[in-house]
């Protein structure tokens, strides 16, 4: 599908091709071939590839299968860049799995069951080596009823809030008290920290989605299937494969799927994973109403990096008309010539969402969520006393115009 969709309107550069190629980490004779030929007979822009390649956060697999394949093709000064970013990301990623493992011996200390996912532990379970994943914070799973524990355990041992998209929210964050904080953590499905001593970041979970996805709220289908991992010589808890690819589908979906790391995580698991139970992961979606999701994300999986899916699944996403459509879109979106690095409008993301959500009301009550329910980044704008506070409700409109306007 991918070369039948940019032969057909030629705009699939050697560069794009190139990096799908390499985005895996098994690399078949086809695609073994394809990079070959592209590396001995195609010009390529090598600036452009490293470009791409890092807005899409796959550097590193980059790496590793071009010196596979031919070093002796790629000019000194790009190799010498991408080595280094390799050994780089390489000692962040230890550095990273080191934190996480004095992080889990406090939950441990306090008795508070945990389950840490994405990071390092995909690179590992997933990817079968931590070098070959780029990832920048941390993220734990943690009952709710140990939520506000949780948060506050953690600003114990020196974290304290963030918000990631502006330091305004960030000191709002910090301004709450302990029931403003309370009831703010019991809205939401997760809490940015930050240790700025230990320099690492931590997203502490809930849920694996916002409740205005209307998808059941409650992350208790996760714990009910659990498994023990390894994790550097430590005993820890783990999703399970089949709960791992709903997750990683609506991980994806929330995020629009606008990055080829996304996909990759979820061909690798399916690659690694390859006797899942099929029949438990539909039965689980068609639950969680996540059906939308899972199709798209598997179809992503199969048409951009070959990842091979069940008789089944593939009719029910070639019966699926709305996700043929949307994998058409994300495809061409992914091998646009110009990664667009602007932010996502809101007006955007807000379309898409609503294309994957299933129940006619719960697009009802996504859409009131999204448009007028306020959130930090409304109330950071303007501080309101309580008595003044149902104006929010005003104030969040006017900036999702004002936002979006000036994002175009």
């Amino acid at each position: 599908m991918l070369k039948t969709i940019h032969l057909q309107q030629n705009t699939l550069t050697p560069e794009i091709e190139l990096l799908i190629c390499c985005s895996r980490t098994y690399l078949d004779e086809k695609s073994s071939i394809t990079i070959q030929t592209l590396l001995q007979q195609a010009q390529i822009n090598w600036q452009y590839l490293i470009e791409i390649a890092a807005y899409h956060k796959v550097l590193s697999l980059l790496f590793i299968n071009l010196s596979k394949i031919d070093s002796q093709s790629i000019p000194s000064n790009i190799f010498s860049s991408l080595q280094k970013y390799y050994y780089i990301n390489t000692q962040n990623s230890l550095l990273m799995a080191s934190k996480l493992l004095n992080i889990l011996n406090i939950f441990a200390e306090y008795d508070i069951p945990v389950i840490p996912f994405k990071g390092p532990i995909l690179a590992i379970t997933a990817y079968g080596d931590i070098s070959r994943r780029s990832f920048g914070d941390l993220d734990l799973l943690v009952h709710r009823e140990d939520f506000i524990k949780t948060k506050q355990l953690l600003m114990d041992k020196g974290f304290e809030p963030y918000a990631d998209s502006s330091e305004q929210e960030a000191a709002y964050l910090k301004s709450l008290n302990i029931l403003d904080q309370e009831a703010y953590l019991r809205s939401h499905w997760e809490l940015h920290l930050i240790n700025r001593q230990e320099q690492v970041t931590l997203d502490v979970h809930q849920g694996v989605l916002s409740k205005k996805f209307s998808v059941p709220y409650s992350s208790e289908w996760i714990w009910e299937d659990t498994k023990l991992i390894s994790f550097t010589g430590k005993q820890i808890l783990s999703f399970s494969a089949e709960n791992l690819i709903i997750i990683l589908c609506s991980q994806g979906g929330k995020d629009c799927w606008l990055w080829l790391n996304r996909i990759c995580d979820l061909a690798e698991v399916l690659r690694t994973y390859a006797d899942v139970n099929w029949e438990k992961i539909w039965q689980l979606a068609i639950k969680l109403k996540m059906t939308r999701m899972l199709l798209l994300g598997l179809s992503l999986a199969h048409h951009v990096l070959d990842a091979q899916l069940p008789e089944f699944i593939l009719q029910k996403i070639e019966g699926n008309s709305l996700v043929k459509n949307l994998t058409l879109e994300i495809i061409i979106q992914l091998t646009c010539n110009l990664p667009n690095t602007a932010p996502q409008s809101q007006l955007k993301s807000i379309l898409f969402h609503l294309k994957l959500i299933e129940n006619p009301w719960d697009k009802i009550t996504y859409c009131y969520e999204q448009i007028m329910v306020p959130t930090i980044a409304d109330k950071s704008f303007i501080r309101l006393p309580k008595a003044l506070s149902f104006l929010y409700y005003f104030v969040r409109p006017v900036r999702m115009i004002f936002f979006n306007q000036n994002i175009k």
